[in-house]
């Protein structure tokens, strides 16, 4: 019976932790549709700019969150800590890093607010912000 019942525990918790992931955008810059590795080009820095000229501005869930965990899992294939070396070393390198945050509202607020910025998150938009279908669909 204790065995039934763990089972269930973490199908439960598998369920609750394994969100779908959103990208959601301010609704200037960001173009409606990106590929995947379109989408992983942006994340990882190597995509600066929008097609129209306007700086990318990368939002993210800190690591410590479900979210910024999945998102290092779905769209870099890394765990936390190489995605905070490989940030690390981009930022000595001179290249924007990320603004990352503790709360889906915040990243939400930030994202309203910033002309270019895009952001990973468990959540709907809100105002100012549009989803961004990645291949085609809302979620990844």
């Amino acid at each position: 019976m204790k065995k039934i019942f763990l089972a269930i525990g973490l199908l439960i918790a598998g369920l609750v932790n394994g969100q779908e992931l959103t990208v959601i955008a301010n609704k200037a810059g960001a173009p409606a549709q990106l590929k995947m590795a379109e989408l992983q080009a942006i994340f990882m820095g190597k995509t600066a700019k929008w097609s129209n000229g306007n700086r990318i501005q990368l939002a993210m869930m800190k690591q410590n969150t479900d979210a910024g965990k999945q998102t290092c899992e779905k769209i870099f294939q890394m765990s936390t800590e190489e995605m905070k070396k490989y940030w690390l070393t981009q930022s000595m390198k001179g290249e924007d890093a990320p603004v990352f945050f503790n709360s889906a509202a915040e990243l939400l607020e930030f994202l309203s607010k910033t002309p270019g910025a895009i952001g990973i998150v468990t959540g709907s938009p809100s105002p100012g912000t549009k989803i961004v279908l990645v291949d085609g669909k809302k979620t990844i």
